[in-house]
């Protein structure tokens, strides 16, 4: 079959499983946006570039199937560099297409020109340029297989214009096989040994690639052995809220006894993840415990201090040959299974963190003037879904979200570990895209929002239905903390003048409500989810609740009975 460079491209996106691309359209690819017109691939239209790769990203993290964006040379490519850095950053499986300059017009400053690798190369796991229209197939092909194997990460694709237009009669290639590592003979019986030595173990878990049958694994696994679990920053829907061995989530935000904990543990397993600098308190938290990493990565890239002992695998590929091993089955499921019996040191010591960890993220009102963030999170929890997804980007504003709204089960969070703004409004769209009837709710501040808050525009023209919380405290709430605590009394650079931003939801047709006390909330919460199921009278719809809070808000109010951990 005879087509054009661009349409193999669409074409061999499809074969890869691709369903969606999300883009900014440019003259640079032209001939990408004319193989979607009769393409199974859908072309989102997007209204910002860093919109596109936020939904691309997005969508990744909640299917496993690389989110893919296409944009333009240049000033295209510059606006979705934040996207390639959050991939990069939080291990996510992302393609980039690029429309280029035509080949002949390269190295010339010519109009919109840059270098894809001196740009990208650092941020990046792999730049392609096409350079012959009959590999145009084999490099879709190298970019979807290298962004999910190994560490995921982005990926970039550059398509000089002229270039897409030449035919080829290539054909397309089946998708290539994603070998995840396993680990190496006599790993596990070395594992088993620290275990087994441990009074006050912790699993840490994190990265990318976990499924509900892994993560049912992980929670089998460490209730037979008395294992606390915690997350990575912003990792923690890997595992149910509700099972007995969650303790919570590190990083940002965490529960300051929880990062004693880690002080105090004398085996730490990092499973899927690695010490990083945020979850440790910029590497100064849990590092006299005997440590042992369990990552696909065998660079270990991003970890600092002890390394016991390091395990080259997925964590899906551990659990199974872990729990074959020690429990006769390879998701710890089967009652005749032979269980380890925890000692009742190390049962008290789950327990322990278990308790507070439910204590932890039992919401609390705030106080202070406006709507009370506190009371309004709480609401908003008792109207969560089970399988409801939560977006946010950056900002103290995701502190609410992160402490007290539930998960229970992988592909339910998006959230920027690499602190990118903008990241909520973009992901909560591309989230009710994807699964189109399922509850989606965006937790945004005031000035994330307005980073591409016009993604509303792609929700109401794709039909989708998020619930977006904008909290409003006038200001750019997190350096306004830090001002505070080292230049008190001189806040510079972080006031904010708002819109109403409920005004601007109904001028897309959608629900919008603004919210300035806290008796407000409830009866709002209502209308607004209403809306978003079609239950109101009209067809579903997006809906926005814009909360007007104390300014002087800064953090969720401490847990009364141990206020005095938390200041």
């Amino acid at each position: 079959m005879v087509r054009s460079a661009g349409h193999l491209i669409v074409d061999q996106l499809a074969a890869g499983g691709v369903r969606r691309l999300y883009c900014v359209p440019g003259e640079s690819y032209l001939d990408i946006l004319d193989g979607l017109y009769d393409a199974p691939v859908e072309a989102v239209v997007c209204r910002q570039e860093g919109g596109a790769g936020f939904m691309a990203l997005a969508e990744s993290r909640l299917t496993g199937v690389p989110g893919v964006a296409a944009v333009t040379r240049g000033p295209g490519a510059a606006n979705a560099f934040i996207a390639v850095h959050t991939a990069w950053q939080d291990r996510t499986p992302l393609l980039l297409i690029v429309g280029l300059v035509p080949v002949t017009h390269r190295n010339r400053e010519a109009f919109q020109e840059f270098d894809p690798a001196g740009w990208f190369g650092s941020t990046a796991k792999k730049i392609l340029v096409l350079d012959d229209p009959e590999t145009a197939a084999d490099l879709v092909v190298d970019a979807l297989h290298t962004a999910v194997s190994g560490r995921p990460g982005p990926v970039v694709l550059g398509v000089p214009e002229d270039l897409l237009t030449r035919t080829t009669d290539a054909p397309v290639l089946p998708p290539r096989a994603v070998a995840g590592p396993v680990p190496a003979a006599g790993s596990i019986e070395e594992f088993r040994r620290l275990l087994d030595a441990a009074r006050h173990p912790v699993v840490v878990a994190g990265g990318e690639g976990w499924t509900d049958r892994s993560a049912a694994a992980l929670a089998r696994w460490a209730a037979r052995c008395s294992l606390p679990v915690v997350t990575d920053f912003r990792a923690y829907d890997l595992v149910d809220h509700d099972a007995p061995v969650y303790c919570g989530t590190l990083g940002y935000g965490r529960d300051p006894r929880l990062a004693d904990r880690l002080d105090r543990a004398d085996l730490l397993v990092f499973l899927g993840a690695v010490r990083g600098d945020v979850l440790s308190d910029g590497f100064t938290r849990g590092l006299d415990a005997t440590t042992v990493v369990i990552d696909p990565d065998p660079d270990v890239r991003g970890h600092a201090g002890r390394l016991d002992l390091q395990i080259v695998s997925t964590p899906a590929a551990f659990l199974a040959a872990f729990l074959a091993t020690v429990l006769g089955t390879d998701d710890g499921d089967s009652a005749q299974a032979p269980a380890p019996t925890p000692t009742a040191d190390r049962r008290h010591w789950l327990e322990e963190a278990r308790a507070r960890a439910v204590a932890y993220a039992t919401p609390h009102p705030d106080g202070g003037a406006g709507a009370d963030l506190g009371v309004a999170t709480a609401l908003l929890h008792e109207r969560l879904e089970r399988d409801a997804i939560v977006t946010y980007g950056a900002g103290n504003h995701a502190l609410w979200a992160q402490r007290y709204l539930p998960h229970h089960g992988p592909g339910s969070l998006v959230g920027p570990r690499n602190g990118a703004m903008g990241v909520g409004v973009p992901a909560a769209v591309a989230a009710s895209i994807v699964f189109p009837g399922r509850q989606v709710v965006c937790f945004t501040g005031d000035g994330c929002f307005l980073m591409n808050g016009q993604e509303l525009a792609t929700a109401a023209a794709y039909g989708a239905t998020p619930l977006v919380v904008v909290v409003d405290n006038g200001c750019f709430g997190t350096i306004r903390q830090h001002q505070e605590r080292r230049y008190p009394g001189r806040p510079s650079g972080t006031g904010l003048t708002n819109p109403d931003f409920a005004t601007l939801a109904r001028s897309y047709g959608g629900f919008g409500r603004r919210l300035d006390r806290t008796e407000q909330v409830a009866d709002a919460l209502d209308e607004a989810i209403a809306a978003t199921r079609g239950e109101d009278g009209g067809p579903a719809r997006l809906a926005l609740l814009h909360l007007v809070v104390d300014p002087r808000t800064r953090v969720p109010r401490a847990c009364p009975e141990t206020e005095e951990d938390e200041q």
